[in-house]
């Protein structure tokens, strides 16, 4: 019996350094209705837009495999032709306001 009453003050111990205004569910900071949406045009070639539910300047950084930078742009729903890039997946971390998301993307 004694040792179920040490159990029991142990764990409402345990319990009571939890902070009560933690929130266990913190919300994500991340970009709403984010999407990378491809194009392939005869005139223009390949092409992408990055959107979201918020029409706004977003800062767009392309990484390879082995993570090296290979493209950075900022754009208002402008497109970013994919000529230059290489057959391959891409790691696309975008920054919008104070928001920021990372994508996977591949070039065909």
């Amino acid at each position: 019996m004694k040792t179920i009453y040490l159990f029991l003050l142990v764990s409402f111990a345990t319990f009571a350094n939890n902070p009560k205004n933690e929130n266990p569910n913190p919300t994500r900071n991340t970009i709403s209705g984010l999407k990378i949406v491809s194009y392939d045009s005869q005139k223009n070639g390949k092409h992408i837009y990055v959107v979201s539910d918020i029409y706004t300047k977003k800062k767009i950084t392309f990484y390879n495999n082995e993570g090296d930078k290979v493209f950075s742009t900022k754009t208002v729903g402008s497109a970013i032709y994919l000529s230059k890039f290489k057959k391959g997946k891409y790691t696309v971390k975008i920054v919008e306001g104070k928001k920021q998301e990372i994508k996977e993307f591949t070039v065909e």
